[in-house]
């Protein structure tokens, strides 16, 4: 008698394909055999074969971007059930035992994604089981945005869906045991996602029935390569030959795919002539064949203990699990000499913090197998971490010259052209990664500050609002607890309404873009503020038309939430909404910061005592924590090169991190970095000053929106708010930059300097 098959009560299986309908089929053919569930549906613009499913015919969708449309906002239009399990033809159920009830008390369970380490990473759409509750909440209609829809919902929208609607997204522990995707699974979950993992569960005979059935971007995508990688590493050559024969009839100029397909050839034994199974083996042993080498024929394939460790050290790593990960690596090269585990020992070393370490074993990594793109991805990563950008560049495009499509290197190479300040071929190579990878959040991103750099302010606004969905910056994008439900800002009229800006980034960003509350004040808003540091908010109360200053930052307990808004927006995404859609609409208009005459007189007067002609405030350090921070910074040992110009005071806005350098430098600086309690003080002592010299850091743009004269020190690729190749601002009208003609050259930045001020002086 069969056992009885689990059975998902109340909840729906579906499918919507309109490309790939014979795969979709089989996938809902193989789930329906697994499970029991109380509808099944096949939507789609063909019902020949719907692998036993009801068929509700569709018009064809064109693409992603219009299957997640269909999703988010269709979807909930023909489920019944008060679940709906959404499969794909390359995400499906592999094993029922895997069922558990629990999965039901959650609005969303899919596949946790490995890259995530916010707390918001289950998520995966490919595979994964919905509510009906979550189907009608994705009707609200500041849900504007549709694709990739399994990221929108599980990051971007997820805190509006949970505070807003109440839904829930199940716990990591119970996602790891309803499907995998890219994190090692710990047995085998109910289902799965993702076309490189198909090696699990599918023969190598049953390859080419797949293969035929896939569509030709199917056939060239970084997935595809991937699934005939990991069966090339798992010694299944039939089923790897299948793939790359597949991939060349599609792409014959994959110079990769046939090296592979070459090497495959390469090792193959020799074909012996049929020898009945009696016979003498022709081996010349004197046995018959069935009992010499036909024994091979028929026996298992043995298990190779190496290629068994190496999937358990990745599993180990994608997981996080990185001192598990070292030691199974270090066990794998005890017993062979492994390339992989090898390079992958060097990843680790990158991630601990040790670059010289980990370019060493990548290059002995190297030596053995000189094939793999990510090999020389990944130096190319280790060798930016010590500044030799040069030679990163050079190793990206060894990857790429091994796999033209491989978007990783594109990305990567267009991040330190970037750097190097060569825009124009940074913008080509961020254009090639999307042309591969169209949601590739960094590559959108890292092409939105090229944009703005070169004053493309129309498109790079745009794409400047991709920043939130990187993975590195998306916690700084979560809103802090608000009363009532207020609706993200859009450009809605805002006459009457209360509407709350929220800081983002650092202080330099907060303080430039505030100028932007003057337009929304003039348009009947009733604006308030949201920033993390509290010691900026006796400045900001300065601002016109702020009517409330919110701080975070503090400490002991949660804080209550802040008072209700009708509307809610993140800083820097004013320019975008307010028009500034090229260098002419800046808001530019300077003081748009002040300073009480009751803060300014004591500094006005303790300054008036110093004999000097100039009284000038330095700054030589941004924020430690800026991943450009070692870039934009001088030491303080460079200003050396001014301090003997006549008839000058230096004195000290450096506070927090680099004010120890003072100790370096013999020449005296004045320091009263002790009396500056809060920035409202710097400020005041700032707006008494002749001069500010400063790096990139919130000095300069406080001193811009005071209208204080400010000289900037610049890095040969600076933040893109600086633009290129010009020696003034049309953010900040009394600012003069002073750029580096190579990277790293402060010494010609400081010669540049001294000309100027000596002219100033003898102005003077």
């Amino acid at each position: 008698m069969a056992a009885r098959k689990p059975r998902a009560h109340d909840t729906t299986i579906c499918v919507i394909d309109t490309q790939t309908h014979a795969l979709a089929a089989r996938a809902m053919r193989l789930s329906l055999a697994a499970m029991d569930f109380d509808d099944a549906l096949f939507i789609s613009d063909d019902g020949g074969d719907t692998g036993g499913a009801r068929h509700l015919a569709i018009p064809p969708l064109d693409g992603r971007a219009a299957y997640s449309r269909f999703v988010i906002k269709e979807l909930g239009r023909y489920i019944a059930t008060r679940h709906v399990l959404l499969i794909q033809w390359d995400g499906y159920l592999v094993n029922p035992a895997a069922w558990d009830d629990r999965f039901l008390e959650y609005d969303y369970i899919g596949a946790r994604w490995g890259a995530h380490r916010d707390g918001h990473d289950v998520g995966n759409g490919g595979f994964s089981l919905r509510s009906r509750r979550l189907l009608d909440a994705l009707r609200d209609p500041d849900i504007n945005r549709h694709e990739p829809e399994d990221e929108l919902i599980c990051r971007q929208y997820r805190p509006m869906l949970e505070a807003r609607h109440g839904i829930r997204f199940a716990p990591a522990a119970l996602a790891d045991r309803f499907s995998f995707e890219t994190t090692y699974p710990e047995g085998t979950p109910l289902g799965f996602h993702g076309l490189f993992n198909l090696w699990r569960f599918v023969t190598d005979e049953e390859l080419p029935g797949l293969v035929a059935n896939m569509p030709r971007s199917t056939l060239g995508s970084i997935q595809f390569r991937q699934l005939a990688r990991n069966l090339l590493d798992l010694k299944r050559p039939a089923g790897a030959r299948t793939l790359l024969a597949a991939r060349l009839n599609a792409y014959p100029a994959d110079a990769e795919s046939r090296q592979w397909l070459a090497a495959l050839d390469a090792s193959a034994a020799p074909t012996r002539p049929a020898v009945g199974r009696n016979e003498p083996c022709p081996c010349g042993s004197g046995k018959r064949y069935k009992h010499c080498c036909g024994q091979a024929e028929t026996a298992p394939p043995p298990t190779d203990p190496v290629e068994t460790l190496l999937r358990q050290a990745a599993g180990q790593h994608q997981a996080g699990r990185l001192a598990e990960a070292r030691a199974s690596y270090q066990t794998i090269l005890s017993q062979a000499d492994n390339a992989i585990a090898e390079h992958y020992l060097g990843v680790l070393d990158m991630q601990e913090g040790r670059p010289a370490d980990a370019e060493a074993r990548m290059r002995s990594a190297l030596a053995k197998r000189d094939d793999l793109p990510d090999f020389h991805n990944n130096l190319g990563l280790c060798l930016r971490a010590q500044d030799r950008l040069e030679e990163a560049i050079a190793a990206y495009r060894a990857a790429l010259d091994r796999h033209p499509g491989y978007a990783p290197a594109w990305s990567n190479l267009g991040l330190d052209l970037h750097r190097l300040g060569h825009l124009d071929d940074a913008l080509d190579a961020f254009n090639r990664t999307l042309a591969l990878d169209a949601n590739l959040a960094q590559a959108r991103f890292s092409r939105a500050l090229v944009l703005l750099a070169r004053g493309d302010y129309a498109r790079g606004w745009e794409e400047y609002e991709w920043r939130a969905r990187c993975p590195e910056h998306a916690a700084g994008y979560r809103a802090p607890p608000i009363q009532g439900t207020p609706r993200p800002w859009r450009g809605e009229p805002l006459a009457g309404k209360r509407l709350l800006l929220l800081a983002e980034q650092g202080i330099g960003d907060t303080l430039q873009f505030i100028r932007y509350v003057r337009q929304l004040t003039d348009q009947g808003a009733r604006v308030s503020l949201y920033v993390h540091r509290p010691h900026i908010v006796s400045l900001l109360r300065g601002v016109t038309g702020l009517v409330d200053i919110h701080a975070g930052g503090g400490t002991g307990g949660t804080p209550p939430p802040l008072p209700a808004h009708d509307y809610v927006c993140h800083l820097l995404s004013l320019p975008r909404l307010c028009g500034t859609r090229s260098l002419a609409d800046i808001p530019s208009r300077v003081p748009y910061l002040s300073v009480p005459e009751a803060r300014r007189l004591p500094w006005r007067q303790r300054l008036a005592d110093l004999p000097a002609r100039m009284k000038i405030g330095i700054a030589w350090a941004g924020s430690p924590g800026n991943a450009d921070d070692r870039n934009r910074s001088c030491p303080l040992t460079h200003f050396s090169a001014l301090f003997d110009l006549p008839g000058i005071v230096w004195i000290n806005l450096q506070l927090g991190a680099g004010r120890e350098q003072l100790t370096a430098v013999p020449n005296p600086i004045l320091d009263w970095g002790d009396e500056q309690t809060d920035y409202l003080e710097t400020a005041a002592l700032m707006s008494e000053l002749d001069l500010i010299l400063t790096v990139d850091t919130s000095i300069a743009h406080a001193a811009g929106a005071l209208a204080v004269p400010v000289w900037v020190m610049l890095p040969r690729a600076p933040d893109f708010r600086w633009l290129l190749e010009r020696d003034d601002s049309p953010w900040y009208p009394s600012a003069r930059l002073f750029r580096q003609p190579r990277p790293g050259d402060w010494p010609s930045v400081m010669a540049d300097i001294r000309a100027a001020l000596g002219q100033r002086l003898n102005a003077r």
